[in-house]
């Protein structure tokens, strides 16, 4: 007779039944005060709450908004210094776009979500910080159609910063060691384009780059072309002084390369320490030629990383070069309030008393 296996107690792993009990409210936010105690989180906003939190154990977003277990969900950041909002205006800008090509639905206002940041950061009680926020289908249910989801949410959070490439010394002004990432796949053109929360292809292209020696990775498409790295833009000075950043078609339109190229395309060529900016394809064979003094790699505002090699080969003469510390002072020059800038582009923060 053909025997059948019925599992016992032992082989599920279940002995004695449930090991965990429910927590009571009070056991539940004493936990997630325990597990948010660090400091950096300052304020957040929740649409879905109606107001601002200052307590992190409160910084929750619902688990069945689609941002959380579907990704529909877009992003974007500004820098807060000095009391100023920087460049907020443009990245809204970029985030209803990013929103509009997910297809997420909302009533907001590009007014509507800077005063919607503007609140949270009066409440955060820092002038100089960092400020994210994300534009989401909602809360509604598990299914992947936002047609469940009763109303599109904004969230915004603002935090001490957190360095990018390194914790020990300042990888902005000493450079970094890059490489190219082989085995993730570029996004495609569509999400790359989007700043949505689609990211774990960036999260790999990090995390193959440092295997690999690298810091933040450099992704190289079919045709031996350079696209982009893991979250940032890339720049290349040429020997004969020109500013060379590949076309936006299929990466992200960064907000802080178009500054950068428009810094670059004035001061730097007033100062002639470039002779002109274009923006057009660049091989990576190039680099490992004699072609390229310098690379580059930036975002966030006021980041930039000079690469001094690129898979173990040294860029142009292996160190920082002029223009990629030039540029870095002129970026901190204004976001940081010692030197210029467009009125519109800080945006005062009415602090609470």
């Amino acid at each position: 007779m053909l025997q059948t296996h019925t599992p016992n107690a032992h082989s599920l792993g279940s002995v004695t039944g449930p090991t965990h009990r429910v927590l009571s409210e009070a056991e539940a936010l004493s936990r997630l005060r325990s597990k948010r105690g660090q400091p950096g989180y300052l304020a957040m906003f929740s649409s879905w709450l109606g107001g601002i939190v200052t307590d992190p154990a409160l910084m929750q977003i619902p688990l069945d908004d689609h941002l959380v277990h579907r990704g529909h969900g877009v992003f974007d950041t500004c820098t807060l210094s000095g009391g100023h909002l920087y460049r907020l205006g443009i990245h809204i800008d970029r985030l209803l776009t990013s929103a509009s090509l997910a297809r997420i639905e909302h009533s907001w206002t590009k007014a509507d979500l800077i005063q919607m940041v503007t609140d949270t950061a009066s409440q955060a009680g820092i002038k100089d910080g960092a400020v994210r926020y994300w534009l989401t289908a909602g809360p509604g249910g598990f299914s992947p159609s936002p047609q469940e989801c009763d109303e599109a949410c904004f969230y915004c959070v603002i935090f001490d910063p957190m360095p990018l490439g390194g914790t020990g010394s300042n990888p902005m002004s000493s450079g970094i060691p890059e490489a190219t990432v082989l085995d993730t796949p570029m996004k495609p053109p569509l999400l790359a384009t989007i700043k949505s929360n689609n990211y774990l292809l960036n999260v790999l292209t990090h995390m193959e780059a440092v295997d690999r020696g690298g810091t933040f990775g450099v992704l190289v498409d079919d045709t031996g072309y350079v696209a982009e790295s893991c979250v940032l833009n890339v720049a290349f000075i040429t020997r004969d002084k020109v500013f060379r950043t590949p076309p936006f078609d299929g990466i992200l339109l960064g907000t802080t390369i178009r500054r950068v190229m428009d810094l670059a395309s004035t001061n730097l060529v007033q100062e002639g320490l470039i002779s002109s900016v274009a923006q057009s394809p660049v091989l990576a064979s190039e680099v490992s030629g004699d072609l390229i003094s310098e690379m580059f790699l930036c975002g966030g505002d006021t980041h930039l990383f000079p690469v001094t090699s690129w898979d173990q080969i040294p860029v142009g003469d292996g160190e920082v070069g002029p223009v990629a510390t030039r540029l870095l002072e002129l970026l901190e020059q204004e976001a940081f309030g010692t030197g210029f800038g467009e009125a519109a582009d800080f945006i005062e923060v009415p602090y609470a008393d």
